[in-house]
């Protein structure tokens, strides 16, 4: 059994403690949070848990052998850092860290030490995306056209980082699984509704390489939640709508022909219809398969799982570019590699 803590029983934290307990592979020995009414609401039947607030003591029991952080995202480089110099995997609540310095300084340490760090992109362990990624995978979807995203809803407004990190940051890593190609430049345009507060509505563009371009609408004010991506394809189409409790994929046999005119520098746009497909999906919740991940990255010396530090940096990379775009007005901005 590989003993864990978890840092941090917030918003998170209950659904890490029932996934990690739930699992056969894990043994959580203490959660550990600043606040003493969290830890009151912990609701566990293992007694041998450990509460406390001291840190310091988590990280000096030689028992643990890796931490989970859930803690708000201006604290996980701290923290992830302290973690690994203790000898200890993490497992990072989306993002890896504020900074693109600041990842690559967590995954050169960890290197340095043969330790896992694993990035809690939990929609990458859905069973719908991982479905997207098999029929992108496909030649009959045809090359990747565009990306298109609605993630709003009347969420938690959070203080240290704005909702494209906090929303967006979902859509950025299911791009960079299911998709190869490099962004080559973001724009971004936010707007900030409520004062000290961060951006509480953005709109973010990523042109990629090969004339893929993806478009990410994330709103922490919408009346409603919508969680819809539409993926096009120059053969097939995907409608993904997280939000249906069965049918989360449809796919479309739709597109365009492009045929040259005889004796004309004209095309002509011929439209093709064809048949609709609703793949049947198994009904796994997509944090214990992350839970289950982590365990074989630890034990196989798995470095390269689909949700390593590299993807964390990938992803904050985006979010770095988006940000400078927003505070000059939308402006186009290359992307860190």
């Amino acid at each position: 059994m590989i003993k864990i803590a978890i840092i941090g029983y917030g918003y998170w934290g209950p659904n890490l403690l029932r996934n990690f307990e739930n699992s056969n592979f894990f043994e959580v020995r203490y959660v550990c949070d600043k606040n003493n009414d969290s830890l009151k609401k912990i609701r566990s039947s293992n007694k041998k848990i450990i509460k406390t607030n001291d840190i310091g003591k988590v990280l000096k029991d030689d028992t643990v052998d890796a931490i989970v952080i859930s803690t708000p995202v201006n604290s996980h480089y701290k923290i992830a850092e302290s973690a690994l110099r203790a000898g200890k995997h993490i497992f990072v609540e989306k993002p890896l860290a504020d900074s693109s310095a600041k990842c690559k300084k967590l995954i050169q340490l960890a290197l340095k030490n043969s330790l896992i760090i694993f990035v809690d992109h939990t929609f990458l362990y859905t069973e719908a995306v991982c479905e997207i990624k098999k029929i992108v995978e496909k030649n009959e979807f045809g090359d990747l056209l565009y990306y298109d995203s609605t993630r709003i809803n009347l969420g938690l407004i959070q203080n240290d980082v704005n909702v494209l990190w906090d929303l967006a940051v979902h859509d950025l890593a299911i791009l960079n699984y299911i998709s190869k190609l490099n962004p080559i430049e973001v724009s971004a345009v936010g707007h900030k509704h409520i004062k000290n507060k961060p951006e509480t509505a953005a709109y973010l563009t990523i042109k990629y390489q090969n004339n893929f371009i993806a478009h990410i609408n994330v709103n922490w004010l919408s009346p409603v939640k919508i969680r819809k991506t539409i993926l096009g394809g120059s053969n097939k189409m995907i409608v993904y709508n997280d939000l249906e409790p069965s049918d989360k994929i449809i796919i479309y046999k739709k597109g365009i022909n492009i045929v040259k005119k005889q004796n004309s520098s004209a095309n002509l746009i011929k439209y093709r219809i064809g048949d609709t497909l609703i793949p049947s999906l198994k009904n796994k919740e997509a944090l214990a398969e992350a839970v289950s991940e982590f365990y074989r990255s630890i034990k196989e010396k798995k470095f390269n799982s689909k949700s390593n530090g590299n993807d964390g940096l990938n992803v904050v990379n985006i979010l770095e570019a988006a940000d400078k775009s927003m505070a000059k007005n939308g402006k186009p901005m290359k992307v860190s590699k």
